[in-house]
């Protein structure tokens, strides 16, 4: 059984029917249970919509056929703070092959559910799949093979990484929304290619392993960086990463519809409230690990 997990706060609900699309073709090439567990966030604390009440956003998408097979869980103002670092450390099952997290603005390869049913790896693990070039190099080790290169010296000497990626066509940007379709065209291009690398995760789509000791994640940590409290945790335990190099996904970091009916931004102070004492709490709790 492989567990696909994912999180979705109420203004992120203009984009959701592209990627639950994606979840059901990635689907019809499985041939194993794939439960799915979604949670519906309508909490305000943060961020509060232009118009209407937060659980009319949902109605954009709660009408798709692949809500016949999901189980949801709804979270709201009658319910404490919560939101995504509290699903993802709350939502593994250590029975599963695998657990997923989904990501609302992230689509999948086409042949994902396939590749994980197949693999057979005896230790504990994470699996991560392919990256466009991102921000630095150091993200080259879980980019795809095809878009490796990208930050070169130049004549002068210096690295300008960003120059680089501008020569990458659309939409192999990291900055660009890419479709399912353009997704799928670029990935039927190569044969699947697993390589063990350094440890390097970004949360989207990172696929964990059964058994893992638990919990990765801070105990009091809400959102923001537990992908990267979740490598460290990893690394302390010594926790191999793999990669599918040859499998990119879709994930959509500046999508056009990531957040609708809502003013709020990362820059309010706010959200830096919540996000410093989630970063805290990460960094209390690796302390007491270290």
């Amino acid at each position: 059984m492989i567990l696909f997990q994912m999180h979705i706060m109420w203004y992120e609900s203009a984009m959701i029917n592209e990627t639950l699309d994606s979840i059901q073709e990635a689907l019809k090439y499985s041939q194993e249970e794939v439960k799915i567990r979604l949670c519906l966030n309508s909490q305000t604390y943060i961020e509060s919509p232009d118009e209407g009440e937060p659980e009319d956003m949902f109605k954009m998408f709660d009408d798709h056929p692949l809500f016949d097979r999901v189980s949801i869980v709804y979270k709201t103002n009658q319910n404490p703070f919560y939101n995504i670092a509290d699903w993802r450390r709350e939502e593994y099952d250590p029975s599963a092959k695998y657990t997923i997290w989904g990501e609302s603005d992230c689509l999948l390869p086409f042949d994902f559910f396939h590749i994980l049913e197949s693999l057979d790896i005896s230790e504990r693990h994470i699996l991560t799949f392919a990256s466009r070039p991102m921000w630095d190099d150091s993200w080259d080790i879980v980019t795809h093979k095809n878009l490796q290169g990208y930050s070169k010296p130049c004549q002068c000497g210096d690295v300008h990484r960003t120059d680089c990626i501008e020569l990458l066509e659309s939409p192999y940007k990291y900055k660009d929304t890419i479709t399912q379709n353009q997704l799928d065209d670029f990935n039927n291009k190569s044969d699947i290619e697993i390589e063990q690398v350094p440890l390097k995760i970004d949360g989207s789509l990172l696929c964990i392993s059964a058994n893992m000791e638990t919990p990765f994640i801070a105990p009091n940590m809400h959102f923001v960086r537990e992908d990267l409290c979740s490598e460290h945790f990893f690394r302390l335990k010594g926790i191999p990463q793999f990669c599918v190099k040859s499998r990119l996904k879709g994930h959509n970091y500046w999508h056009p519809k990531k957040r609708t009916n809502t003013g709020a931004t990362r820059n309010d102070e706010v959200f830096k409230e919540y996000a410093e004492k989630s970063q805290q709490s990460m960094i209390q709790f690796l302390n007491k690990l270290i």
